[in-house]
C-alpha cells in the first residue's frame, strides 16, 4: 500500500503570499492619511478615493486566496490521514425497557460475599466512630470538670 506524504510548501507560500498582499491592501489604504496626500478636514481628492477602494478590492481578494489556501490544506491533511473527518453525531430512537437477563450463579455468589464484606466493614467503621465519640465526650467533660474546679478553688 502506498501512502503519500503532504507537500505543505504551496499552501504555505501560497497563504504566505496572501498575507503579504492582504498587508499591501491594507497600506493602500491607509497611505494616502500616512503619506499626507489627503488634506485634512477636506473632502477626499480622486487619488485618496481610488488607493482606498483598490486597497479594499485588494484586501479581500487577498482574504478569499487565503481562506481557499488553507482549506485547500486541511483537505490534503484529510486526504493523507494525517486530519481525521469529525463524525456527524445521528439522532437514535430511544430504547425500549428490557427485562433483566437472571445473573448467573458465580456472579450471585461473588455479589453475595461482596456484600457481606461490606456489611463487615461498615459496622467496624461504625464501632470506631462510636469509641471516638465516647472518648471525645470523656475529654469535654474531663475539661468542663477541670474548669469547674478551678472556679471553685477561687
Amino acid at each position: 500500500m502506498k501512502t503519500t506524504q503532504p507537500t505543505l510548501g504551496k499552501y504555505v507560500c501560497g497563504m504566505t503570499a496572501s498575507l503579504i498582499i492582504f498587508l499591501a491592501g491594507g497600506w493602500l489604504i491607509l497611505a494616502p492619511f500616512a503619506l499626507g496626500y489627503q488634506p485634512y478636514g477636506t473632502d477626499w481628492v480622486s487619488q485618496t478615493t481610488n488607493s482606498f477602494i483598490l486597497g479594499i478590492g485588494v484586501a479581500v481578494v487577498a482574504l478569499v486566496a487565503f481562506v481557499l489556501f488553507f482549506y485547500s490544506l486541511l483537505g490534503s491533511l484529510r486526504a493523507t490521514g494525517v486530519l481525521v473527518t469529525p463524525s456527524k453525531v445521528v439522532a437514535q430512537a430511544p430504547i425500549a425497557y428490557q427485562a433483566q437477563v437472571p445473573i448467573p450463579q458465580a456472579a450471585s455468589q461473588s455479589q453475595i460475599d461482596l456484600d457481606k464484606t461490606l456489611a463487615t466493614l461498615a459496622a467496624a467503621l461504625a464501632a470506631d466512630l462510636s469509641a471516638r465519640r465516647q472518648t471525645d465526650n470523656n475529654i469535654q467533660n474531663d475539661h468542663v470538670e477541670s474548669m469547674v474546679n478551678r472556679s471553685e478553688v477561687r
